[in-house]
């Protein structure tokens, strides 16, 4: 029996600030060996969270500090809340799915308004259609002799100017013919588009603590241990790893709570068996402690998540103006907001329009062939069936007229049967009457 040498020091704070980082830094590592130690010995999850009197945070887990937080976060709640997004990211997540189905939705108004998909309507919406485009129609026409007309105008003064030998600022008035620029007109604004890009490099710094405590205390001399050494790797009898874990389990916890009091540290560990049962320890709340975690990690998570956010910014952003575009087609389509339109566009637009209408009366004169089509079929089939008919009601009355004509035979049949019958009578008779005399001759009574 080797008696241990090592003295036992009294669990209280340690005033003297080398003293308490030289034990700080060790025991910490001593916990984190430990925690490390139990996970490969018993198959359990470990995760450690530190934060030194100066607030600094020092974690360990076996697998992932954020898991094993989670995965205690849903045993404590009952309810799995895992990378919840936040508020913002919803309302972003929401306005663009609104977005997407009002972009496909013009869109699906867009292209049967350009004669697109039209297929899957019936008569009655073809019939809608017509007419919409038909209005569409006459009011670009409207527009385009309106343009027409005031173009011819001020050609005509135009001309009438120049006739008069006017010379100077008032040549230059046929520019307004094609620009609508010059002195006194009216000014067309051209919009031109700057694109600013902004760059944000956010450096999220997290500083690290090296350790580089190189103070050493002298406590007298070298304590040989002479506790063996075991292997560490899984325990695979079973007793034994339960002892094990029991044993380790507790004593992470009063290393735990060892370091708490005497370096005036957080400390949190949460411990998940192989099992899956659940064991926690923590100097104040383990709550509090890992609400401080996601706090101090929250500059990468949120980093993440703005990356997200602005990313659902830009695609909002860029589903708004494809919807704003669709929606101008649209109007323009339907023949309004023509006002904004020069005579070219105009034409252009009455090309479309036209087209539009040519092909959507097309596709109705087809669903009406197709109607009349199938109805002729069903005509066609009706007579068949019909003469069908009628050939059956003759057979049913030829039939009715062979059943009649047997019943008009029975009275010879009767008589034939009953003459045969009176025959057979007859010769019975004789029969019977040779018997008698037959009887007579013999004597017999």
């Amino acid at each position: 029996m080797v008696k241990m040498m090592r003295k036992k020091i009294k669990i209280k704070k340690i005033d003297c600030l080398p003293a308490r980082q030289v034990t700080f830094s060790k025991r910490r590592r001593g916990i984190f060996k430990k925690a490390a130690e139990l996970s490969v010995l018993c198959e359990s999850k470990v995760a450690v969270v530190i934060f030194s009197a100066t607030g600094k945070l020092f974690d360990y887990s076996s697998s992932s500090t954020k898991d094993v937080i989670e995965r205690y976060k849903a045993h404590t709640n009952g309810v799995e809340k895992s990378d919840e997004p936040s508020v913002e990211l919803q309302l972003e997540n929401e306005n663009h799915i609104g977005l997407s189905k009002e972009l496909e939705e013009k869109s699906h108004q867009l292209r049967q308004m350009k004669a697109e998909d039209l297929e899957e309507l019936n008569f009655d919406e073809l019939q809608k259609l017509e007419q919409l485009v038909d209005a569409s129609l006459g009011r670009v026409i409207e527009t385009k002799g309106a343009e027409l007309v005031e173009a011819n105008n001020q050609l005509r003064q135009t001309m009438v100017m120049l006739s008069g030998g006017n010379t100077g600022p008032e040549l230059m008035e046929p520019e307004r013919l094609n620009n609508n620029t010059g002195g006194g007109g009216e000014e067309e604004g051209m919009s031109t588009e700057s694109a600013i890009s902004t760059t944000c490099n956010s450096a999220h710094s997290l500083g690290d603590d090296s350790d580089n405590v190189t103070l050493s205390l002298k406590l007298g001399g070298m304590v040989k241990m002479m506790r063996e050494k075991i292997k560490i790797k899984k325990i695979d009898y079973l007793p034994a790893r339960q002892v094990t874990f029991s044993k380790r389990r507790r004593g992470i916890f009063k290393k735990a709570a060892e370091l708490s009091v005497l370096c005036e540290s957080e400390v949190a560990v949460v411990i998940f068996s192989a099992t899956g049962k659940l064991f926690y320890y923590s100097s104040s709340s383990v709550k509090d402690v890992i609400e401080r975690y996601k706090a101090r990690t929250n500059g990468v998570e949120k980093s993440d998540k703005s990356l997200e956010l602005q990313l659902e910014n830009e695609n909002r952003i860029k589903l708004s103006k494809e919807l704003e575009e669709k929606n101008r087609q649209l109007r323009k389509m339907k023949g309004e907001d023509l006002e904004e339109l020069d005579l070219d566009e105009l034409l252009k637009l009455e090309q479309l329009v036209e087209a539009t209408l040519v092909r959507v009366m097309e596709t109705k004169e087809e669903l009406i062939m197709s109607d009349i089509m199938v109805l002729e079929k069903k005509g066609t089939e009706l007579v068949e069936a019909n003469n069908q008919m009628v050939m059956l009601k003759e057979r049913m009355v030829m039939l009715s007229k062979r059943n009649t004509e047997p019943a008009h035979m029975e009275p010879s049949e009767s008589a034939t049967s009953t003459s045969c019958n009176s025959a057979l009578s007859l010769s019975g008779e004789d029969d019977c009457s040779d018997d008698v005399i037959l009887s007579l001759k013999l004597g017999r009574p």
